[in-house]
């Protein structure tokens, strides 16, 4: 899988355990109680991920973007041998 699934990925995750988390809170009187570590790290692992795929992905992009501009240079410099 490339960064940017990843980051959709968990990014979703994130968003779908929020949800969960904060529902199960409003039904259960004491949670998370001892859960509470569990809850914290699980959390902390998903932003984490998420945020780890995100700077990656850019990166991706940025290169991807560089290449990108390079080839019109590259392009241009192709036809010139062609001419001579």
């Amino acid at each position: 899988m490339d960064n940017e699934t990843l980051f959709y990925v968990t990014g979703v995750a994130l968003a779908v355990s929020a949800v969960v988390f904060s529902l199960v809170g409003l039904r259960v009187e004491k949670f998370p109680g001892r859960m509470a570590p569990l809850v914290f790290v699980w959390f902390a692992l998903l932003v984490g991920c998420a945020t780890t795929f995100a700077v990656l992905h850019s990166k991706d992009e940025e290169a991807h973007h560089e290449q990108a501009a390079g080839l019109p240079q590259a392009t241009h410099e192709a036809e010139a041998e062609e001419s001579q």
